[in-house]
């Protein structure tokens, strides 16, 4: 399932911190506000369900920016965890090779 515009809902966890969740991965991005000025202001990450170090992050000096490259990296964050749960499925069927 795609993760669309209308899913995206970036929540305030404080004054200076938002928080967006992958609903079907759990995998969840985080803004803080450093409040310093310049290019280095927002500082964004990813961060997968069930760790607790970040896969990606940055900084930029625009809430936007930040937000948009955040949601980027939690896409394939997402996607990645989409394509492991499917190649992990015990559901899937076997192709018999030992031609008996």
């Amino acid at each position: 399932m795609g993760y669309t515009a209308a899913r995206k809902k970036w929540r305030p966890l404080s004054a200076s911190t938002q928080l967006i969740i992958h609903p079907a991965s759990g995998a969840r991005a985080i803004i803080r506000d450093t409040s310093t000025d310049g290019v280095y202001r927002f500082h964004w990450s990813v961060i997968p369900s069930e760790e607790s170090l970040p896969i990606a992050a940055g900084r930029t000096g625009r809430l936007a920016r930040a937000r948009a490259i955040a949601e980027d990296a939690l896409r394939a964050c997402a996607e990645d965890y989409r394509m492991h749960a499917e190649v992990a499925r015990p559901d899937l069927p076997v192709l018999d090779t030992s031609g008996s």
